[in-house]
């Protein structure tokens, strides 16, 4: 029989242990982020250091940690006497993306003690949609500064809501502030753009009349198209590069003869950007391709072929043959590639002629043509094709027809050149560039 002291010992033992367990209980419901929370409220105090470094370490301790009870204090760091506190601060503030940074931030742009400007900048951009209206009421702001850096930032928002005032920032009377708004507009894509682009090609400024051809070039408007093809004549080169890949992009039939006779630019990045250009014009651009076979240039007739090969239409087939004869050697070599990629039988008999007539390059341009068909007796010829034009696309080709004389002859080119192959599965081995 249990005592009356045992059993008031037991009693009080029990509220003690519930007590324990209760406790235990609150210690471990404290939240996740409670310890973050605790270096976050140290670091907000670190701000206020007089010591310099010990305020950059804390700033970019802040800007590690993006907790939001640090946006105040970080609005405070902005003014910071110390510039990399600054620098810290503005970080910090567009990682956390917190729209009660974003007028600071504005405010930053127009502090000529605030050094870095283009860190305001991205990250107003990293806060965004809140950032817009603010940013489009800075664009009005008599500082030229200040409207160059708020328009910067439509460089990574693009905002559509943005189009009409930095239409309207084409005409601001600082250089920089028209250039950075063309190339914003660009940047946004909004067809809204395209008629003050174009008239911003007759801008004073060079830089003015570049961006605005680009930021037309990126848009891709129909509208455009005659503006476009006005550029594949520009004497600058990287302006008739963007052209040709906007009129690429847009497709539109008007195109197709100015890309023709940009197949003879005397810059080869032009000619080879417009080749497969035409090639995804599709039905459009074959009788013009056709046309552009008996062109007087090479270089013409050459990317004509190729284009046709990738159009694939039995139209050119005729044509295409006919081009076997041409007397250069890499119109010849294209024109037998086109005739291997179109699955036409006319093709068949002027391609095996080719062999027959120890035609290199054609044999070349036709190598799958031959594996396909398993031609016997042909290997000696395309080996001779590869180690004259050292196409790694062709020996890999050959490691893998399941032919022994050509296998052994791309392994043996591989050495010669510099190339090593790889096993990436059993029995089936991958080609690695040179290292």
């Amino acid at each position: 029989m249990i005592s009356l002291e045992s059993h008031r010992y037991w009693q009080t033992t029990g509220q003690f242990a519930v007590w324990i367990i209760l406790c235990s209980c609150v210690l471990g419901l404290v939240p996740a982020g409670y310890g973050q929370t605790d270096d976050v409220s140290r670091l907000i105090g670190k701000l206020e250091d007089p010591n310099a470094d010990v305020r950059q370490h804390a700033a970019q301790e802040l800007s590690r940690l993006k907790d939001p009870h640090a946006v105040e204090p970080l609005i405070a760091a902005l003014k910071d006497k110390d510039s990399t506190v600054q620098l810290y601060a503005a970080m910090a503030l567009g990682g956390i993306k917190d729209p009660r940074a974003v007028e600071p931030l504005i405010a930053a742009l127009k502090d000529t003690e605030f050094f870095f400007k283009d860190i305001a900048v991205q990250a107003l951009g990293e806060i965004g949609a809140p950032a817009v209206e603010p940013l489009i009421a800075a664009l009005k702001s008599p500082e030229s500064n200040v409207r160059d850096e708020a328009v910067k930032v439509f460089f990574g928002i693009q905002d559509p809501r943005a189009v009409e005032p930095l239409i309207a920032a084409l005409k601001d009377t600082d250089n920089r502030v028209r250039r950075d708004a063309a190339y914003a507009l660009g940047a946004i894509k909004d067809s809204r753009a395209v008629e003050p682009l174009i008239a911003a090609l007759k801008d004073t400024d060079d830089q003015v009349r570049h961006n605005a051809k680009v930021g037309l070039a990126e848009i891709k408007d129909p509208r455009s198209v005659e503006s476009l093809i006005a550029f594949l004549n520009d004497p600058d080169a990287s302006i008739r590069h963007v052209a040709v890949q906007a009129l690429d992009g847009v497709k539109d039939p008007r195109a197709i003869k100015p890309l023709i006779a940009a197949l003879k630019d005397s810059d080869r990045l032009v000619q080879e950007m417009a080749g497969p250009a035409l090639g995804r014009f599709g039905a459009a651009a074959v009788d013009p391709l056709i046309g552009a076979l008996k062109n007087s240039n090479d270089g013409v007739r050459e990317w004509a072929a190729y284009a046709l090969g990738r159009i694939k239409d039995p139209r050119a087939v005729e044509p295409l043959i006919a081009a076997l004869k041409d007397p250069g050697s890499d119109v010849r070599m294209q024109a037998a590639y086109a005739l291997s990629c179109i699955k036409d039988p006319r093709r068949v008999g002027p391609l095996m002629a080719v062999w027959k007539e120890h035609d290199t390059a054609a044999i070349a341009g036709a190598y799958l043509f031959f594996l396909e068909r398993g031609v016997p007796g042909v290997e000696d010829v395309l080996i001779e094709a590869l180690n004259q034009y050292n196409y790694p696309a062709m020996a890999n080709n050959f490691l893998h027809c399941n032919n022994t004389k050509l296998a052994q002859a791309a392994f043996a080119w591989a050495r010669k050149n510099g190339y090593r192959i790889e096993t990436t599965s059993p029995g089936a081995p991958g080609w690695v560039g040179p290292r």
